[in-house]
């Protein structure tokens, strides 16, 4: 009987890219601008006051108080417009966010209100008109880091990873610390195979805050790809302290221990990842090649049937439970199981289709 080779999956990949960093950015991004009190006309009590509020989290009464504030100011209030702008924003307003934040750069193009607006376009999935506005943002403020990240994660989302990996030298520039353009030029080095790059980023973002969990699952990605298992395990080890809850973590530290034929640990961390994600599909598949490898046969068809019955698209399970099927003497099944993963367009089913099926 000929060697089957199965199919391991990471799901989710561990890679936590320019989409994942910048949910993670956003408390910083909107910045109040309080106005000069020197004057102390009615116009500019009101916007301070309003910016107060703003502070507070009291969206809904701070774009009263700047509402109130532009129309003391005859229409005429860059600040009121862009904070203004930043409430509606935070309570999900974005289209009329974006009124103000364009209101406010009419009146006085500033680089906060171009870069606001330029995320809710990228938000939006205007990626021409936000890395046009983040370019705005740039001359006006030419050491806004989190604007060149922006515009790298804009390049980095549309596969364009060495102009990605121009924007993040430009954020690092401007900002050494900026651990996120660490992470995300990694991801970019690493979609470009160039793995010893990758590594040495993901270890930048670690040295400026080792208390990121995805940072940790980055690396120890690398060292996978590179075969380089122990330390990849270490790795994760990290990234489970911090996030100990994470299943996307136990199941790719599970396919580090596959690489080191160490399968019971493997089974033992797919197992935890089932545990916390009881939908996660890709880990019933693992934990049903796992099982496989220790020739538990029957254990392995009851992983695979259940990361079938959680997702009939996924075409690696049908070509994997085939492989079982096979060794178990059901070929009826086993060639019904891999015609599946040829209709859902799993590259080496077609093989085993022609050479057990016809």
């Amino acid at each position: 009987m000929k060697k089957r080779l199965l199919t391991f999956v990471m799901g989710a990949l561990a890679i936590a890219t320019a989409t994942r960093a910048q949910e993670n950015v956003k408390s910083d991004d909107d910045k109040v601008v309080r106005a000069s009190t020197i004057k102390n006309t009615k116009g500019e009590v009101l916007y301070n006051e309003g910016v107060t509020l703003l502070e507070r989290e009291d969206y809904e009464a701070a774009i009263s108080k700047f509402t109130k504030a532009i129309a003391e100011k005859g229409g005429s209030f860059a600040e009121a417009y862009y904070n203004r702008g930043v409430a509606k924003e935070k309570m999900g307003s974005n289209e009329e966010a974006i009124k103000d934040y364009t209101a406010a750069i009419k009146q006085q193009p500033n680089a906060s209100a171009y870069f606001s607006r330029g995320r809710i376009y990228q938000e939006q999935g205007s990626f021409d008109k936000a890395d046009a506005d983040y370019t705005e943002a740039v001359k006006h403020d030419p050491k806004m880091a989190k604007a060149y990240y922006y515009k790298g994660a804009i390049k980095f989302l549309s596969e364009l990873y060495e102009a990605a990996i121009e924007e993040y030298n430009k954020c690092i520039a401007a900002d050494s610390t900026y651990y996120y353009a660490y992470n995300d030029r990694g991801s970019a080095n690493r979609s470009l195979e160039r793995y010893e790059a990758a590594l040495e980023d993901y270890t930048n973002a670690i040295v400026i805050n080792p208390s990121v969990d995805f940072l940790y699952s980055n690396r120890a990605a690398i060292f996978r790809l590179t075969n380089q298992y122990e330390e990849a395990i270490q790795d994760y080890d990290e990234a489970i302290q911090l996030a100990p809850e994470n299943a996307m973590i136990y199941n790719n530290r599970g396919l580090a221990k596959l690489g080191k034929e160490d399968y019971e640990g493997a089974l033992a961390d797919f197992l935890r990842a089932k545990e916390y994600n009881a939908g996660y599909y890709q880990a019933f598949n693992n934990a049903g090649n796992a099982y496989y490898k220790q020739k538990k046969y029957a254990e392995a068809l009851v992983e695979y049937n259940k990361a079938i019955e959680i997702n009939r698209e996924f075409g690696q399970a049908f070509l994997n439970r085939g492989i079982v099927k096979e060794m178990m003497r059901d070929e009826k099944g086993a060639c019904s199981d891999w015609q599946k993963a040829v209709e859902l367009n799993v590259p080496s089913a077609q093989g085993y289709v022609a050479a057990q099926c016809n």
